[in-house]
């Protein structure tokens, strides 16, 4: 099956299937390139790519069984196929339950182009089909996989990467109903509300034939999410939170009887042709949980992280641990990596798989013990010498950096070793790893700001004019059109609700700010708008209903660098809509072409 420039349809017929070749992304996904695919050929599953999703107790009212998931080889070309049955007695009451399965990449992705061609079960009710990216953790969504939990107790993988939620899609057999998801899975968090919201979006589908294969894919970016259909951007997802952890990619699909009760015809299956990434150098910190502040307290376990100190299970006593306690460098976290005379040497190690090959930069913020014999920060990558520099003893927080790494094989491991007595100790924040052949992609003037785009984020319940469905009462083409006729995000009507922007500003001085009004009669005509700047706040209404859309001047502001200034756009009225689509920042009397 060849993958076809971005844009062109690309469902085929079910079940027909042509010798399977990659060419280049193009169009809106140009600059992309192959970094990993499994078009599931041969007779079995790759076990060095893959963990099977399998569960002795029950999930969604059915069980994942190992046993369901085959590599089916027709003429040589092959697929992924996860059956759905209900012919096996695994709880021992005497009645057949149902099951399903999945798999789950053993390597981690991050950043990047997600794709895979899918034939949906639609035969019956109750099959929960998703492909979607979430860490792996013991006892958290486990895979029962034993080469999963023996390498998490042998120290080779983290015990914890939850962290995100990305579903390409989630759907549900029979129903034709479709959603995406992106969830910041923080436990608890210190970091501003919108952090641990979730971007939710269920959409009639009448663009997905289930008949035929179906392609999704999902670009994963700093501050958004896109997701495609067939080569066709459907939906797409802004976060302003600096939540990022490479995540593994699963392939499942649930015996679900709590939402959608049914039971599966004969030979009922999900089926995969072929899981592709694709990664490109990014501007962009690469570490995980780089701050320590992913669980917004103390703990004995570091997430996102592998700590190694050569013992089997012992996670909670492994000498690496998560501190806060009012001295952190950077947020309220530090990871502290203590001395321990009964074993060589520790490790805190976070695994880069699939990462462009490049030259990097990695910085950390390091206080270290005088007491410590052997401290060290380096990246190491297979087949070639490890980059290092010494930590130095120190008693404030000290910058510590490796410059000028070289990866050449898409894969790296960055490590702090310790080799200490009982007492001392290593205190690390804010992990920095930049591609510093990437430059840092700061706007030019004006400053323009479209919903959707890091920086704007929503207080509730929005969605896009441009999937504004049917079976939400609306009409398919029928919707309002923001600047450069992009869509607008509307919200409902509960007052309060606002939608922010928040630019980042080179330098603190005075600027002119505009907002685009698109107009829709069911808008709210007295629509506060909220602008915070430095000194203090301005309110402005508009009215949303009548006249031309366009740019409209809210005023001259004097704001700080960075990202503390915003401009927020609030339901005044309750039972009104509010449109939410760009603000434009430009230097004071300087307008620009595109605002006259």
């Amino acid at each position: 099956m060849m993958l076809l420039p971005i844009g062109q349809g690309l469902a085929q017929e079910a079940g027909k299937k042509e010798t399977k070749t990659s060419k280049p992304l193009s169009g809106a996904l140009a600059g992309y390139r192959l970094a990993y695919q499994d078009n599931f050929d041969g007779n079995s599953l790759n076990r060095s790519d893959w963990f099977y999703r399998h569960a002795s107790r029950k999930l969604g009212g059915g069980f994942n069984r190992r046993e369901n998931v085959s590599i089916v080889n027709r003429d040589g070309v092959g697929y992924l196929n996860i059956a759905y049955k209900k012919d096996t007695d695994y709880n021992g009451d005497g009645v057949a339950d149902l099951s399903g399965g999945g798999i789950v990449s053993t390597k981690t992705f991050g950043y990047g182009y997600y794709e895979a061609r899918i034939k949906f079960y639609k035969g019956s009710k109750g099959l929960h089909e998703s492909f979607w990216n979430h860490g792996l953790a013991l006892n958290v969504n486990e895979t029962g996989d034993t080469i999963f939990t023996e390498g998490a107790k042998r120290d080779l993988r983290p015990t914890d990467n939850v962290a995100i939620e990305i579903d390409a899609i989630e759907l549900d057999s029979y129903m034709n109903l479709g959603k995406t998801n992106y969830w910041f899975n923080k436990k608890a968090c210190d970091c501003i509300p919108e952090s641990t919201a979730a971007a939710f979006n269920r959409f009639d589908a009448p663009y997905m034939d289930l008949d035929q294969w179906i392609n999704v894919g999902f670009e994963w970016l700093p501050g958004m999410v896109k997701y495609y259909i067939n080569g066709v951007e459907r939906y797409r997802y802004s976060f302003t939170t600096p939540s990022y952890a490479a995540m593994e990619v699963w392939l499942t699909a649930l015996a679900n009887t709590l939402w959608y009760k049914g039971e599966p015809l004969p030979d009922a299956s999900m089926k995969v042709d072929y899981f592709r990434y694709y990664h490109k150098p990014t501007y962009a910190n690469l570490i995980g949980n780089n701050s320590f502040e992913f669980d917004g307290k103390a703990t004995e376990t570091v997430r996102n992280w592998i700590i190694y100190d050569g013992l089997y299970n012992n996670e909670k006593t492994d000498g690496c641990r998560v501190v806060y306690d009012g001295t952190a460098y950077d947020g309220k976290g530090y990871l502290q990596q203590d001395g321990k005379s009964a074993v060589p040497y520790i490790a805190s190690k976070y695994q880069l798989d699939y990462i462009p090959n490049s030259t990097y930069k990695l910085t950390a913020w390091i206080k270290r013990s005088a007491g410590m014999k052997k401290a060290t920060m380096e990246v190491s990558q297979p087949g070639a010498k490890p980059f290092s520099v010494s930590i130095p003893p120190a008693t404030d927080w000290t910058k510590i950096t490796l410059d000028n790494i070289i990866i050449r094989s898409n894969t790296a491991t960055v490590a702090f070793n310790t080799t200490g007595t009982d007492g001392e100790w290593l205190k690390i924040d804010k992990v920095e790893l930049f591609d510093k052949t990437v430059a840092n992609p700061v706007k030019q003037w004006p400053i323009i700001l479209q919903e959707l785009e890091e920086g704007y984020s929503e207080s509730g319940p929005f969605r896009g004019s441009f999937n504004f469905s049917p079976h939400e009462g609306g009409t398919w083409g029928n919707a309002v059109k923001g600047y450069n006729n992009s869509s607008v995000r509307m919200s409902n009507g509960i007052a309060g609700l606002f939608a922010q922007w928040s630019p980042v500003i080179p330098a603190k001085r005075n600027y002119d700010v505009y907002i685009y009004r698109p107009v829709s009669k069911d808008a709210d005509n007295n629509a506060k708008i909220e602008i915070k700047y430095d000194g203090g706040t301005a309110v402005k209404y508009l009215d949303y209903t009548a006249g031309a859309p366009g740019w409209v001047f809210l005023g001259n502001y004097k704001f700080t660098a960075g990202k503390t200034n915003y401009i927020r756009n609030y339901v005044n009225t309750k039972g009104k809509k509010i449109l939410a689509d760009a603000i434009a920042v430009t230097l004071t009397g300087e307008k620009a072409p595109t605002l006259q």
